[in-house]
């Protein structure tokens, strides 16, 4: 069972946007399928990995809309992209030299992030970059 379901509440109205949020969910769900079967901190790290790498392909190319569009709220949605990329490289170098477990708090600090940041915040983007392309 996934820790997130995409479904039409995720959608921003931006096909790409959309497609890249589809990818991280499935990207979270695939970290925490792993880590119920087999909880391998190896296969964490990677994991976490990919998730950042993935989400800063994903944020620069959310920044670029922002820029094309005049989008007013740019500064804060940056602002948000910056602590969240702060935050999760935070947590894989504690899980990379064992300070702190692989859990289920940070699948559900992901999962409550990645949701609540598409649900508040990149739609008010898409509705806004939807009124001017």
């Amino acid at each position: 069972m996934p820790i997130v379901a995409w479904d039409v509440s995720l959608s921003v109205g931006n096909n790409v946007i959309d497609e890249h949020h589809r990818h991280l969910v499935g990207l979270l769900n695939k970290a925490y399928d792993e880590f119920c079967d087999s909880n391998s901190t190896i296969a964490m790290e990677s994991l976490l990995e990919e998730l950042i790498d993935y989400a800063t392909y994903h944020f620069a190319h959310e920044e670029k809309l922002m820029t094309a569009t005049g989008y007013p709220e740019t500064l804060q949605h940056l602002e948000e992209h910056e602590r969240f990329v702060k935050r999760v490289t935070e947590m894989q170098k504690d899980v990379v030299t064992g300070d702190v477990p692989f859990s289920l708090e940070i699948l559900s600090f992901l999962r409550n992030w990645l949701v609540n940041h598409i649900s508040k915040v990149d739609t008010k983007l898409g509705a806004y970059a939807g009124t001017r392309h």
